[in-house]
């Protein structure tokens, strides 16, 4: 029986699935993993970050991403919600406050626009420099 391209192959269980490299992409992770020079710890977290890296690189409407930042400076992030007033989107403020993030739409310290917020390596750099520690959550959208 012929498989649709356009259909995943790998089934889901709970929150992970099993995708298979190929041998000389994964000895190439072990060998940065090795020289401990990136700061990853495991083949899991290098390859997790490599895919939303690509994600965040394909346009919106590709990837289905209702979310994109929009503006970004020192005291905070505007990020365009698609979700939001569709289909042209709300612009939402993010604001880094000394003790977290803040998103004034949501009132929260934990939703969707902070995570996507802190997700933005430009974002990173930025708290970075002011001293924070960023763990991320996966997003709404599951990257």
């Amino acid at each position: 029986m012929p498989t649709n391209p356009n259909k995943p192959t790998d089934e889901y269980e709970g929150e992970y699935t099993t995708i298979r490299l190929p041998k000389e992409l994964v000895e190439a992770i072990d060998k940065i993993l090795r020289r401990g020079l990136m700061g990853y710890k495991s083949r899991a977290e290098f390859i997790k970050e490599a895919i939303r890296e690509k994600l965040r690189a394909m346009p919106p409407e590709v990837v289905g991403e209702p979310l994109e930042h929009f503006n970004i400076c020192e005291e905070g992030v505007r990020v365009l919600d698609r979700s939001i007033n569709k289909p042209k989107g709300y612009i939402v403020d993010v604001y880094f406050k000394p003790e977290n993030a803040w998103c004034e739409y949501c009132e929260s310290t934990d939703c969707k626009h902070v995570q996507f917020a802190l997700s933005l390596p430009e974002v990173q750099k930025i708290l970075k420099r002011k001293g924070w520690k960023i763990r991320l959550k996966n997003l709404e959208t599951g990257f």
